[in-house]
């Protein structure tokens, strides 16, 4: 069913070592590790996807839901394989008419697809096994130094959090209105590719308006209330980072960025 199985964004409630981490930690390791998926190529990919793995079933993290994330992404990662396979010049393996496959294409579709995927995980494991809140605590802990170059960084925080806040809201509602649309008749099964996306334009639709209107109300709400960003704004629980996690954090990037060598 559409909208069903994007986990991206989602708070998972469990107890894992992940979710009790400090967001910051998480954060900084995350983003060191998207920014090095692009310069694995080759035995380096292998090893950091194993590593990943490693990590995830020594937290205990739940894979399945993890997993589904990729669902909503399926669609790019075959295009860019595809795109790679046959757009990339090199020795031919195999031609048929104005198609061939080269093997620097397959190399590079199966390089390129597996940096695609291991980003959504890696998207996934931080927003799965962190709070919104604790987020945007994290993400404006970070970006502190900003504000000595006039960046809003209280606000962009807010807007973070608020961003990640209504995509659960988001999903509910595209849940509601596709149950209803199919109460009238409508097939989002159906093989007929022309058929599932006429019957999909009823649903964006009314999503879309109830959207608008959620994040008007919100705008009002905030507006009646004075709200003029998080800055000054104190915490209940302050955010505290463990020594055995930082050192932890430190041999994360470290191994991250051994593997670009290999």
């Amino acid at each position: 069913m559409v909208g069903s199985d994007i986990t991206i964004g989602q708070y998972l409630s469990a107890e894992t070592a992940l979710h009790s981490a400090d967001p910051r930690l998480k954060i900084a390791a995350t983003v060191s590790a998207m920014i090095l998926v692009f310069t694995y190529e080759g035995w380096g990919l292998v090893a950091f996807t194993g590593m990943m793995l490693v990590i995830l079933l020594a937290v205990r993290l739940p894979l399945m839901p993890l997993l589904k994330s990729l669902r909503a992404v399926w669609v790019i990662v075959v295009l860019t394989f595809l795109l790679q396979l046959f757009l990339t010049p090199g020795e031919v393996l195999w031609q048929w008419g104005f198609l061939s496959v080269t093997d620097t294409g397959l190399m590079n579709g199966v390089v390129f697809s597996a940096r695609i995927i291991l980003l959504v995980v890696l998207l996934g494991a931080l927003t799965m096994t962190t709070p919104p809140l604790k987020l945007a605590d994290g993400m404006q802990s970070l970006l502190r130094p900003l504000k000595y170059l006039a960046v809003p960084v209280s606000r962009v925080a807010t807007v973070v959090s608020i961003t990640l806040m209504f995509i659960p809201n988001v999903l509910e509602q595209s849940r509601k209105v596709i149950r209803s649309q199919m109460a009238r008749g409508a097939d989002f099964e159906s093989a007929n590719l022309l058929r599932r996306v006429k019957d999909t334009v009823p649903v964006l639709v009314p999503l879309f308006v109830k959207v608008f209107h959620d994040s008007d109300e919100l705008a009002v709400a905030m507006y009646a209330r004075s709200y003029a960003g998080g800055e000054g704004r104190t915490r209940l629980y302050p955010m505290k980072a463990g020594s055995m996690e930082v050192l932890f954090t430190i041999a994360f990037v470290v191994a991250c960025i051994a593997l670009s060598f290999l």
